[in-house]
């Protein structure tokens, strides 16, 4: 027989009352719950929200400071003195998203467009990390004490041992035999900064030629020498070989002004703005205020849409420092490309640059029916270091972010390819099928045009579109080697990859480590990985 006694009321558990996110009430809640926990000054990230539409009596403006060692989290409503590290303009289902959805969730508050993002969007891949996390467990706790809060994001499933293919086993055994340090290199930074590594070395003189992939691309599935990881920024130099072939049809000069070429992009200082600061990142407008910071993924005509009304600071005249551009300037190369030469960017990249290379595997924009197909397989990227377990994200990896082009960002394809790509580059321009650029035109874009600026992430000297080997200016500017060249060229990809040629040793090299960690770690294990690869040919 059932029993329907009830129990005492004292003895009921107690469900904590639900307010609306920011209201005073959820604040005071949010005071509790982050009671004793306090984010330490020094390692507190600050991210401050402006709601667009606050519901009656709740704050519009917050401060909420993020400790990036522990996760603490601290609530300051109102106006804040200090400038936050990143601010979002987004409405309240969104800031409630960003804090308590799951990570997909929050890489799609990216795609819609209707988010605005000022500040180095760096910083929100680890912000990403800590609220996946919740590693001090407060967002656990105010969760419940959230109306309409989403419910807790699960974690991947244990996918077990991981099953290499043989045949990608044997290749590492064989990258192993003639380049031991190096793949020593790599094996040791397995599971510490990041679970999957693809690698491809190709050595001119000697002949050599070595491709390998290690560990997972993804949770349970292996790396292997056909995956398609993301180039990020190293995407960027096929952009600036568009912009050289252009230039050798004499369709365009790169001292002129962009709006020369785009007249909708003028007034308001954007007739200052020339394609040389773009390619050398060195125009007035710095990351923070890059316009498509909060669209990057959005419908081409929303981003075209945010230039047209974006301004140009007047402060800085440009050439004076580093304005790294890492969506806006290489969307207005992409649309100079489309109004001198009438293709799309991606359909003249694809048939002038990527097939006289025999880059096949490599999509500049994955179709729909491609996503789909290779969505269980495309690889992650995985937040990594700062003590803090690695994190799986989708940043980059939705459908809609795959399959719609954010210029000189979202190339896919394996190191191979782009190792075809320099090795073109590195032999005057010519490539497996055809010529992409005249020799002279390569040595135009890979020569130093920005030089004796410094950044905070040790760039340093800057070709056309290219980063330029700076280890004369010591080891914080050291991009690929401590044994390259100064006449090697090359880019880094976010934090995750490297390529480089180094025309004097014959050398070049592709890199992907799906771990995204912080700029020193990555510097540091590039570094050593390029110098391995040196020794192991006996180049130093």
């Amino acid at each position: 027989m059932n029993d329907t006694r009830t129990l005492p009321h004292h003895s009921l558990p107690t469900v904590p009352t639900a307010h609306p996110l920011f209201s005073p009430e959820w604040l005071r809640a949010a005071a509790d719950a982050t009671a004793g926990q306090s984010p330490h000054d020094d390692t507190a990230l600050r991210l401050g929200l402006c709601l667009t539409d606050p519901p009656p009596g709740v704050a519009g403006r917050l401060l909420v400071l993020v400790d990036q060692t522990t996760g603490a989290l601290a609530f300051r409503a109102g106006e804040w003195d200090e400038r936050p590290t990143l601010t979002l303009t987004l409405t309240h289902d969104d800031a409630r998203l960003l804090l308590f959805g799951d990570a997909e969730q929050r890489v799609r508050l990216f795609e819609h467009g209707g988010l605005v993002l000022e500040g180095v969007f760096l910083f929100l891949f680890f912000l990403d990390r800590l609220l996946q996390q919740d590693p001090a467990g407060v967002l656990a706790r105010l969760r419940r004490c959230t109306a309409g809060a989403p419910p807790a994001a699960r974690p991947w499933p244990d996918a077990g041992p991981l099953a290499i293919p043989e045949d990608e086993a044997a290749a590492a055994r064989a990258a192993a035999e003639i380049l031991p340090r190096t793949m020593d290199a790599l094996r040791a930074e397995l599971g510490r900064t990041t679970p999957g590594a693809q690698l491809h070395v190709g050595h001119a003189p000697s002949g050599t030629e070595v491709s390998a992939a290690l560990g997972s691309c993804r949770p349970g599935v292996p790396f292997t020498r056909a995956s398609r990881p993301i180039w990020y920024c190293c995407a960027k130099t096929l952009g600036a070989v568009a912009v050289g072939r252009l230039w050798e049809r004499g369709l365009l000069d790169p001292m002129a002004p962009v709006s020369r070429y785009l007249p909708w992009y003028d007034g308001d200082g954007r007739e200052r703005v020339t394609l040389h600061q773009l390619l050398t990142h060195t125009s007035s407008v710095p990351m923070g205020l890059d316009p498509l910071h909060g669209a990057m993924a959005a419908p081409v005509a929303l981003r075209r849409e945010l230039l047209r009304r974006m301004t140009v600071p007047t402060g800085t005249p440009p050439g004076t420092r580093i304005t790294y551009g890492p969506w806006w300037a290489w969307f207005l190369i992409a649309e100079v490309v489309r109004a001198l030469d009438g293709r799309d960017y991606e359909r003249y990249l694809t048939e002038e640059i990527l097939a006289p290379c025999g880059m096949d595997a490599t999509r500049v924009v994955l179709t729909p029916r491609e996503y789909r197909a290779e969505a269980d397989r495309l690889p992650l990227i995985h937040i990594t270091g700062g003590g803090l377990p690695s994190q799986p994200t989708h940043w980059y990896a939705t459908e809609a972010a795959c399959t719609r082009p954010i210029p000189g960002l979202n190339v896919r394809g394996p190191m191979s390819d782009l190792a075809l790509f320099f090795t073109a580059l590195a032999d005057g321009g010519r490539g497996r099928h055809g010529r992409i650029l005249l020799p002279q035109t390569v040595t135009a874009l890979t020569t130093r045009h920005r030089v004796g600026l410094v950044d905070a992430f040790g760039n340093a000297d800057w070709g056309l579109g290219f980063r330029v080997e700076s280890r004369h200016l010591g080891d914080a500017c050291t991009a690929f080697s401590r044994h390259a060249s100064l006449r090697t060229f090359g880019h880094y990809g976010l934090w995750t990859s490297a390529v480089f040629a180094d025309p004097d040793a014959g050398l070049v090299v592709a890199l992907h480590l799906n771990g995204k960690t912080w700029q020193e770690e990555h510097q540091r294990r590039m570094i050593t990985i390029g110098d391995a690869v040196y020794q192991d040919l006996r180049l130093t």
